[in-house]
Protein backbone atom coordinates (compact mmCIF):
# COMPACT_ATOMS: atom_id res chain seq x y z
CA UNK A 1 0.00 0.00 0.00
CA UNK A 2 1.20 3.52 -0.78
CA UNK A 3 1.75 6.08 1.89
CA UNK A 4 -1.11 8.44 2.69
CA UNK A 5 -0.05 12.05 2.38
CA UNK A 6 -0.54 14.10 5.51
CA UNK A 7 -3.05 16.89 5.01
CA UNK A 8 -2.14 20.32 6.33
CA UNK A 9 -4.77 22.67 7.71
CA UNK A 10 -5.71 25.58 5.48
CA UNK A 11 -8.17 28.14 6.82
CA UNK A 12 -10.75 29.38 4.33
CA UNK A 13 -12.66 32.28 5.85
CA UNK A 14 -15.41 34.45 4.39
CA UNK A 15 -15.42 38.17 5.21
CA UNK A 16 -19.02 38.78 6.24
CA UNK A 17 -18.97 42.56 5.87
CA UNK A 18 -16.80 44.80 3.68
CA UNK A 19 -15.29 46.86 6.49
CA UNK A 20 -11.82 47.03 7.99
CA UNK A 21 -13.12 45.75 11.33
CA UNK A 22 -14.76 42.70 9.72
CA UNK A 23 -11.63 41.92 7.69
CA UNK A 24 -9.43 42.17 10.77
CA UNK A 25 -11.71 39.83 12.72
CA UNK A 26 -11.72 37.33 9.83
CA UNK A 27 -7.93 37.37 9.52
CA UNK A 28 -7.41 36.73 13.21
CA UNK A 29 -9.99 33.95 13.17
CA UNK A 30 -8.23 32.30 10.21
CA UNK A 31 -4.86 32.51 11.96
CA UNK A 32 -6.24 30.83 15.05
CA UNK A 33 -8.01 28.13 13.05
CA UNK A 34 -4.58 26.91 11.90
CA UNK A 35 -3.03 27.37 15.37
CA UNK A 36 -0.51 29.79 13.96
CA UNK A 37 1.38 30.32 17.22
CA UNK A 38 1.83 26.64 18.06
CA UNK A 39 5.39 26.05 19.25
CA UNK A 40 6.45 29.66 18.67
CA UNK A 41 8.24 31.93 21.10
CA UNK A 42 10.15 34.23 18.77
CA UNK A 43 12.16 37.23 19.88
CA UNK A 44 12.13 38.75 16.36
CA UNK A 45 9.49 38.47 13.63
CA UNK A 46 9.51 39.74 10.05
CA UNK A 47 6.20 40.37 8.26
CA UNK A 48 6.61 40.18 4.47
CA UNK A 49 4.04 42.35 2.73
CA UNK A 50 3.60 42.99 -0.99
CA UNK A 51 4.46 46.59 -1.90
CA UNK A 52 4.61 46.39 -5.69
CA UNK A 53 3.21 49.82 -6.55
CA UNK A 54 3.27 53.34 -5.12
CA UNK A 55 -0.07 53.98 -6.84
CA UNK A 56 -3.08 52.65 -4.94
CA UNK A 57 -5.21 50.27 -6.99
CA UNK A 58 -7.07 47.62 -4.94
CA UNK A 59 -5.62 44.19 -5.53
CA UNK A 60 -2.07 45.32 -6.33
CA UNK A 61 -0.62 45.28 -2.81
CA UNK A 62 -1.38 43.84 0.61
CA UNK A 63 -4.30 45.79 2.05
CA UNK A 64 -3.56 47.72 5.25
CA UNK A 65 -6.43 46.11 7.18
CA UNK A 66 -5.09 42.59 6.54
CA UNK A 67 -1.64 43.76 7.63
CA UNK A 68 -3.22 45.42 10.69
CA UNK A 69 -4.90 42.19 11.76
CA UNK A 70 -1.75 40.07 11.45
CA UNK A 71 0.33 42.66 13.26
CA UNK A 72 -2.18 43.01 16.11
CA UNK A 73 -2.41 39.26 16.54
CA UNK A 74 1.39 38.96 16.61
CA UNK A 75 1.84 41.83 19.07
CA UNK A 76 -0.83 40.53 21.43
CA UNK A 77 0.53 36.99 21.39
CA UNK A 78 4.21 38.00 21.61
CA UNK A 79 4.30 41.47 23.20
CA UNK A 80 8.06 41.37 23.80
CA UNK A 81 8.99 40.37 20.25
CA UNK A 82 10.73 42.85 17.97
CA UNK A 83 8.61 43.09 14.81
CA UNK A 84 9.83 44.23 11.39
CA UNK A 85 7.90 44.53 8.13
CA UNK A 86 8.80 45.32 4.55
CA UNK A 87 9.48 44.34 0.96
CA UNK A 88 12.16 44.92 -1.67
CA UNK A 89 12.22 46.99 -4.85
CA UNK A 90 11.32 45.51 -8.21
CA UNK A 91 14.13 45.37 -10.75
CA UNK A 92 13.13 48.44 -12.71
CA UNK A 93 11.75 50.98 -10.23
CA UNK A 94 12.08 52.30 -6.72
CA UNK A 95 8.62 52.05 -5.25
CA UNK A 96 8.80 50.54 -1.76
CA UNK A 97 9.35 53.69 0.33
CA UNK A 98 6.47 55.48 -1.39
CA UNK A 99 4.22 52.41 -1.47
CA UNK A 100 4.48 51.69 2.24
CA UNK A 101 3.32 55.25 2.96
CA UNK A 102 0.70 55.56 0.23
CA UNK A 103 -0.97 52.26 1.14
CA UNK A 104 -1.23 53.23 4.81
CA UNK A 105 0.94 50.34 5.97
CA UNK A 106 3.75 52.48 7.38
CA UNK A 107 1.35 54.34 9.68
CA UNK A 108 -0.17 51.07 10.91
CA UNK A 109 3.23 49.58 11.65
CA UNK A 110 4.60 52.64 13.41
CA UNK A 111 1.52 52.93 15.63
CA UNK A 112 2.07 49.35 16.75
CA UNK A 113 5.78 49.85 17.40
CA UNK A 114 6.96 47.77 14.42
CA UNK A 115 9.92 48.82 12.25
CA UNK A 116 9.75 49.19 8.46
CA UNK A 117 12.66 47.81 6.42
CA UNK A 118 13.29 48.39 2.73
CA UNK A 119 15.03 45.11 1.97
CA UNK A 120 16.82 46.58 -1.06
CA UNK A 121 18.72 49.12 1.04
CA UNK A 122 19.10 47.16 4.29
CA UNK A 123 22.47 45.77 5.46
CA UNK A 124 23.20 42.33 4.00
CA UNK A 125 25.36 39.28 4.57
CA UNK A 126 26.56 36.98 1.80
CA UNK A 127 25.31 33.42 2.23
CA UNK A 128 24.88 30.28 0.14
CA UNK A 129 21.22 30.08 -0.90
CA UNK A 130 21.26 26.98 -3.11
CA UNK A 131 22.43 25.49 -6.43
CA UNK A 132 20.36 27.91 -8.56
CA UNK A 133 21.12 31.18 -6.78
CA UNK A 134 24.54 30.30 -5.42
CA UNK A 135 25.85 32.91 -2.99
CA UNK A 136 23.69 36.01 -2.56
CA UNK A 137 23.58 39.07 -0.34
CA UNK A 138 20.60 38.53 1.98
CA UNK A 139 19.35 41.23 4.36
CA UNK A 140 20.58 40.53 7.88
CA UNK A 141 17.15 41.40 9.30
CA UNK A 142 15.85 38.27 7.54
CA UNK A 143 18.78 36.07 8.49
CA UNK A 144 18.41 37.08 12.14
CA UNK A 145 14.60 36.78 12.28
CA UNK A 146 13.34 33.81 14.26
CA UNK A 147 10.00 33.83 12.44
CA UNK A 148 8.79 35.12 9.07
CA UNK A 149 5.11 35.55 8.27
CA UNK A 150 4.25 36.18 4.64
CA UNK A 151 1.18 38.32 3.84
CA UNK A 152 0.63 38.43 0.07
CA UNK A 153 -2.36 39.53 -1.98
CA UNK A 154 -3.51 36.86 -4.45
CA UNK A 155 -2.98 37.84 -8.08
CA UNK A 156 -2.70 36.24 -11.49
CA UNK A 157 0.80 36.69 -12.88
CA UNK A 158 2.37 37.05 -16.32
CA UNK A 159 5.38 34.86 -15.49
CA UNK A 160 3.91 32.30 -13.11
CA UNK A 161 0.20 31.37 -13.22
CA UNK A 162 -0.45 33.26 -10.00
CA UNK A 163 1.29 34.76 -6.98
CA UNK A 164 0.44 34.06 -3.36
CA UNK A 165 2.44 32.89 -0.34
CA UNK A 166 5.35 31.04 -2.03
CA UNK A 167 5.89 33.60 -4.79
CA UNK A 168 5.84 36.39 -2.18
CA UNK A 169 9.24 35.19 -0.97
CA UNK A 170 10.68 36.23 -4.33
CA UNK A 171 10.59 39.65 -2.72
CA UNK A 172 13.00 38.59 0.02
CA UNK A 173 15.84 38.67 -2.53
CA UNK A 174 16.88 42.30 -2.91
CA UNK A 175 18.76 42.22 -6.21
CA UNK A 176 18.84 40.81 -9.76
CA UNK A 177 15.87 38.46 -9.46
CA UNK A 178 15.02 38.91 -13.15
CA UNK A 179 18.15 36.97 -14.07
CA UNK A 180 16.49 33.83 -12.74
CA UNK A 181 13.24 34.20 -14.72
CA UNK A 182 14.18 31.33 -17.09
CA UNK A 183 14.10 28.98 -14.07
CA UNK A 184 11.58 30.94 -12.02
CA UNK A 185 9.58 27.94 -10.77
CA UNK A 186 12.63 26.09 -9.48
CA UNK A 187 13.99 29.37 -8.08
CA UNK A 188 10.78 30.10 -6.14
CA UNK A 189 11.03 26.67 -4.55
CA UNK A 190 14.70 27.21 -3.72
CA UNK A 191 14.25 30.57 -2.00
CA UNK A 192 11.43 29.08 0.06
CA UNK A 193 13.67 26.15 0.98
CA UNK A 194 16.32 28.58 2.18
CA UNK A 195 13.89 30.44 4.44
CA UNK A 196 11.89 27.34 5.44
CA UNK A 197 13.27 27.09 9.02
CA UNK A 198 11.97 30.62 9.75
CA UNK A 199 8.79 30.56 7.65
CA UNK A 200 5.95 30.03 10.13
CA UNK A 201 2.74 31.25 8.49
CA UNK A 202 1.14 32.51 5.32
CA UNK A 203 -1.94 34.75 5.30
CA UNK A 204 -3.32 35.39 1.80
CA UNK A 205 -5.30 38.58 1.22
CA UNK A 206 -8.29 37.72 -0.97
CA UNK A 207 -10.46 40.62 0.11
CA UNK A 208 -9.75 42.40 -3.17
CA UNK A 209 -7.47 40.31 -5.38
CA UNK A 210 -6.32 40.78 -9.00
CA UNK A 211 -7.14 38.91 -12.21
CA UNK A 212 -6.03 39.29 -15.82
CA UNK A 213 -2.57 40.64 -16.67
CA UNK A 214 -1.21 40.77 -13.13
CA UNK A 215 0.69 41.39 -11.01
CA UNK A 216 0.39 45.09 -11.79
CA UNK A 217 -1.99 45.98 -14.62
CA UNK A 218 -4.80 43.52 -13.98
CA UNK A 219 -8.37 44.03 -12.81
CA UNK A 220 -9.47 44.17 -9.17
CA UNK A 221 -11.52 41.11 -8.21
CA UNK A 222 -13.56 41.41 -5.04
CA UNK A 223 -13.55 38.02 -3.31
CA UNK A 224 -14.18 38.73 0.41
CA UNK A 225 -11.97 35.82 1.45
CA UNK A 226 -8.95 35.18 3.68
CA UNK A 227 -6.83 32.02 3.53
CA UNK A 228 -4.10 31.01 5.96
CA UNK A 229 -1.85 28.08 6.80
CA UNK A 230 1.43 27.14 8.42
CA UNK A 231 2.11 25.00 5.32
CA UNK A 232 2.70 27.34 2.37
CA UNK A 233 2.55 24.52 -0.19
CA UNK A 234 -0.89 23.43 1.03
CA UNK A 235 -1.95 27.07 1.23
CA UNK A 236 -0.96 27.92 -2.33
CA UNK A 237 -2.48 24.68 -3.61
CA UNK A 238 -5.81 25.72 -2.09
CA UNK A 239 -5.41 29.29 -3.40
CA UNK A 240 -4.70 27.91 -6.89
CA UNK A 241 -7.83 25.78 -6.77
CA UNK A 242 -9.91 28.74 -5.56
CA UNK A 243 -8.58 30.83 -8.47
CA UNK A 244 -9.45 28.10 -10.98
CA UNK A 245 -6.02 26.54 -11.55
CA UNK A 246 -5.24 22.85 -11.38
CA UNK A 247 -2.28 22.05 -9.20
CA UNK A 248 -0.44 20.43 -12.11
CA UNK A 249 -0.44 23.80 -13.91
CA UNK A 250 1.65 25.41 -11.20
CA UNK A 251 5.22 24.18 -11.52
CA UNK A 252 6.58 25.92 -8.42
CA UNK A 253 4.09 23.96 -6.29
CA UNK A 254 5.41 20.69 -7.70
CA UNK A 255 9.01 21.74 -7.09
CA UNK A 256 8.25 22.93 -3.56
CA UNK A 257 6.57 19.67 -2.61
CA UNK A 258 9.48 17.68 -4.06
CA UNK A 259 11.84 19.69 -1.85
CA UNK A 260 9.80 18.68 1.19
CA UNK A 261 8.50 22.19 1.90
CA UNK A 262 4.94 21.02 2.49
CA UNK A 263 2.06 18.98 1.17
CA UNK A 264 -0.25 19.69 -1.74
CA UNK A 265 -2.99 17.92 0.21
CA UNK A 266 -5.01 20.41 2.23
CA UNK A 267 -7.57 19.98 4.97
CA UNK A 268 -9.85 23.00 4.63
CA UNK A 269 -11.08 24.40 7.95
CA UNK A 270 -13.47 27.27 8.54
CA UNK A 271 -16.06 28.11 5.90
CA UNK A 272 -17.18 25.90 3.02
CA UNK A 273 -14.62 25.96 0.20
CA UNK A 274 -15.58 26.89 -3.34
CA UNK A 275 -13.88 27.87 -6.57
CA UNK A 276 -14.00 31.36 -8.05
CA UNK A 277 -12.09 31.23 -11.37
CA UNK A 278 -9.95 34.24 -12.21
CA UNK A 279 -9.37 35.65 -15.68
CA UNK A 280 -5.83 34.66 -16.53
CA UNK A 281 -2.95 36.89 -17.49
CA UNK A 282 -0.74 36.28 -20.50
CA UNK A 283 2.87 37.23 -21.16
CA UNK A 284 1.82 39.33 -24.16
CA UNK A 285 -0.02 41.69 -21.83
CA UNK A 286 3.34 43.08 -20.69
CA UNK A 287 5.76 44.92 -22.96
CA UNK A 288 8.87 43.28 -21.49
CA UNK A 289 7.50 39.74 -21.60
CA UNK A 290 5.96 40.16 -25.06
CA UNK A 291 9.44 40.88 -26.35
CA UNK A 292 10.89 38.07 -24.26
CA UNK A 293 8.39 35.53 -25.60
CA UNK A 294 8.82 36.69 -29.19
CA UNK A 295 12.57 36.19 -29.13
CA UNK A 296 12.85 33.49 -26.46
CA UNK A 297 14.36 30.97 -28.88
CA UNK A 298 17.14 33.30 -29.94
CA UNK A 299 20.17 32.56 -27.70
CA UNK A 300 21.78 35.91 -28.45
CA UNK A 301 18.65 37.80 -27.41
CA UNK A 302 18.26 35.72 -24.23
CA UNK A 303 21.88 36.49 -23.32
CA UNK A 304 21.24 40.23 -23.79
CA UNK A 305 17.91 40.14 -21.93
CA UNK A 306 19.52 38.90 -18.75
CA UNK A 307 22.07 41.71 -18.66
CA UNK A 308 21.36 44.71 -16.42
CA UNK A 309 22.15 47.24 -19.16
CA UNK A 310 19.57 45.65 -21.49
CA UNK A 311 16.78 44.49 -19.19
CA UNK A 312 16.55 47.51 -16.92
CA UNK A 313 15.89 50.16 -19.61
CA UNK A 314 13.25 47.89 -21.17
CA UNK A 315 11.75 47.28 -17.74
CA UNK A 316 11.85 51.01 -16.98
CA UNK A 317 9.68 51.63 -20.04
CA UNK A 318 7.17 49.06 -18.81
CA UNK A 319 7.16 50.60 -15.32
CA UNK A 320 6.72 54.10 -16.73
CA UNK A 321 3.79 52.86 -18.81
CA UNK A 322 2.19 51.18 -15.77
CA UNK A 323 2.67 54.21 -13.51
CA UNK A 324 1.76 57.06 -15.81
CA UNK A 325 -0.30 55.88 -18.75
CA UNK A 326 -2.02 52.73 -17.49
CA UNK A 327 -2.76 53.95 -13.96
CA UNK A 328 -4.12 57.33 -15.03
CA UNK A 329 -6.25 55.90 -17.83
CA UNK A 330 -7.28 52.49 -16.46
CA UNK A 331 -5.98 51.77 -12.97
CA UNK A 332 -7.31 54.80 -11.14
CA UNK A 333 -10.79 54.59 -12.70
CA UNK A 334 -10.95 50.94 -11.64
CA UNK A 335 -9.80 51.87 -8.14
CA UNK A 336 -12.53 54.49 -7.90
CA UNK A 337 -15.07 51.96 -9.15
CA UNK A 338 -14.16 49.62 -6.27
CA UNK A 339 -14.56 52.59 -3.93
CA UNK A 340 -17.99 53.42 -5.34
CA UNK A 341 -19.42 49.92 -5.60
CA UNK A 342 -18.12 48.04 -2.54
CA UNK A 343 -17.98 48.52 1.19
CA UNK A 344 -14.20 48.64 0.89
CA UNK A 345 -14.54 52.11 -0.59
CA UNK A 346 -14.68 53.65 2.87
CA UNK A 347 -11.26 52.14 3.53
CA UNK A 348 -9.69 52.72 0.11
CA UNK A 349 -10.96 56.17 -0.87
CA UNK A 350 -8.55 58.11 1.34
CA UNK A 351 -5.67 56.10 -0.13
CA UNK A 352 -6.77 56.50 -3.75
CA UNK A 353 -7.61 60.20 -3.31
CA UNK A 354 -5.50 61.39 -0.35
CA UNK A 355 -6.16 65.03 -1.22
CA UNK A 356 -9.80 64.51 -2.16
Amino acid sequence: MGKCKVKSKVAFSVVKEQTAAAVEQTVRCAMNLVEWDQGLGPASIFLKVNLLSREVMPGQCTSPWVFTAVLQEVKERFPDAVVYFGDCEVATSRQVDDAVRNWGILAVGERAGATFVNLSTAPTREVEVGPIFGRLDIPTVLLDAEAIITIPVAKTHCITPFTASLKNQWGLLPRARFKFHPVVHEAIAEVNAFFAPQMKLGVVDLTVAMEGPGPRVGLPKVCDRIMASRDLVALDTAVAQYMGFEREEVEFLLHAERLGLGSMEAEIVGDAFERNPFARGQGQDYVVYRWRDRFADMPVFRAFLLQDWFFKPLGWVASWYARHFWYNNKGRPRALEVCRTTGYGAEFIDLVEPDG
